[in-house]
């Protein structure tokens, strides 16, 4: 099963991180993902950082009119910092390796959600 992992920064806490604390925390995160490939019961398919959420970008329809905003949709979602993308049999094994992750031990929280693959049309 694949699942999305959503590291969010809800108190801003990693964003007034120094260069060399923030460069380490990025290189704990890469360390986790290649021995976790190689040894773990989860597979880390893909890593991504969000950049910044003013940069975000909302779309909504408003009487069948298409409207752009700028920023997140909710103030929950500009704390949003990462997506992970991992799969696994194990859920217990996806939560020890969310525990892990190094933003968590700097006071990142993390959302597992299970996904479902889209169904071919027919």
């Amino acid at each position: 099963m694949k699942y999305a992992l959503l590291g969010y920064d809800l108190d801003r806490s990693l964003e007034v991180l120094a260069g060399p604390e923030k460069r380490a925390l990025h290189g704990g995160h890469a360390a986790l993902h290649e021995a976790q490939n190689t040894e773990g019961a989860v597979t880390v398919v893909a890593h991504y950082r969000f950049r910044p959420p003013q940069q975000a970008t909302t779309v909504r329809l408003e009487d069948g009119e298409l409207v752009r905003g700028d920023g997140p949709a909710s103030e929950t979602s500009g704390g949003l910092r990462a997506l992970y993308l991992v799969e696994s049999d194990d859920l217990d094994a996806v939560v020890e390796l969310a525990g892990r992750l190094p933003a968590v031990g700097a006071g990142a929280t993390v959302e597992i959600w299970p996904l479902t693959e889209p169904r071919a049309s027919h």
